[in-house]
């Protein structure tokens, strides 16, 4: 509810899909996408994108 004067805990689920298989395209996307993101608009970037890039690597090998 929102905007309620209710107090208590706050519980939520989140789910994150991890793909196992990338395609040419989808990598060449995700590469472009950290390109055009930059530290000012998301000053975690670095951080993500680095292990973004670890994960894409090691799928190639």
């Amino acid at each position: 509810m929102l905007r309620s004067n209710m107090k208590g805990d706050m519980y939520i689920q989140i789910e994150v899909e991890t793909p196992k298989n990338l395609t040419r395209k989808q990598k060449e996307l995700l590469r472009q996408f950290e390109e055009a993101s930059s530290e000012e608009t998301n000053p975690n970037a670095s951080g993500f994108f680095a292990r973004v890039k670890e994960f894409l690597d090691g799928i190639g090998e």
